[in-house]
């Protein structure tokens, strides 16, 4: 059932490529929401977190394909408007399997925050952090009063990229272990109830789904954040759709 995340389907305008043995397709939706969610920022700062959006959505989707892989299962990547998505030939089979796939994306982007605070760390930055309504607070400062080179504790380009980082590898990694579908938690958690309930399992996970994203809507408005209100207004729809879709379905099925 098609529903407002879901990857459209028109090729026109795909940027095609291969990396490590993985067939990637970048739709053209895909640099136009970035640049909307960077905001009006300067020229040389857009192009920083356009490049790392794209690499760091990129390494979470290869997250998700070389887990397949390791279950037998090749993938592709496509990146879209919703982020991106790992498409494997074949289903992965067994509780285990689905949950590590789930979980290998941000995973792979956790280890990405490990690397950038190793980074801050070894050029002397400040890391601050900290807790704001119960939201881990994670920040990289200039150190002015450090023993580094001035080029590193006075390079203001250096400090973006390290927060752009960090923003998208930890805040998004986050937000991505909600259980909310389609989100990589949304799928974890959907494999528990699937082992727990084989009949009723999908149709809790949805349930589950579409009352977090209920949560964050309003944790979204008592914060005035606008892009957290849309985001899980759709993600909730979404999850409604897909429900009655099952219920559908489960009707059709009892029915015949």
């Amino acid at each position: 059932m098609a529903t407002l995340v879901c990857c459209p389907q028109s090729s026109r305008g795909e940027w095609r490529f291969r990396l490590f043995g993985v067939f990637v397709r970048v739709k053209f939706w895909f640099w136009i929401t970035i640049l909307i969610l960077g905001g009006d920022k300067l020229a040389v700062d857009a192009l920083t977190w356009v490049a790392v959006c794209f690499a760091s959505i990129l390494l979470h989707e290869l997250g998700h394909v070389f887990a397949f892989r390791m279950f037998g299962r090749d993938a592709e990547v496509v990146l879209y408007g919703w982020g991106g998505m790992a498409i494997p030939r074949g289903a992965v089979s067994g509780t285990l399997g689905r949950f590590v796939v789930a979980l290998a994306g941000p995973a792979a982007g956790f280890c990405v925050v490990g690397l950038v605070l190793a980074a801050a760390k070894f050029s002397g930055a400040h890391i601050i952090t900290s807790f704001h309504l119960g939201i881990p607070i994670l920040l990289v400062m200039p150190n002015w009063t450090g023993d580094v080179p001035a080029y590193l504790r006075e390079s203001y380009h250096w400090y973006t990229l390290l927060n752009d980082l960090l923003f998208v590898n930890f805040y998004w990694g986050l937000v991505n272990l909600l259980p909310v579908l389609p989100l990589d938690g949304g799928h974890a958690a959907q494999a528990l109830f699937e082992q727990y309930d084989p009949f009723r399992g999908r149709r809790m996970s949805l349930i589950l789904s579409a009352a977090v994203a209920g949560v964050v809507v309003v944790l979204g408005i008592v914060t005035y954040n606008f892009y957290l209100v849309l985001m899980f207004a759709i993600l909730a729809v979404s999850s409604l759709q897909w429900l009655d879709g099952a219920r559908q379905r489960e009707a059709y099925r009892s029915a015949r």
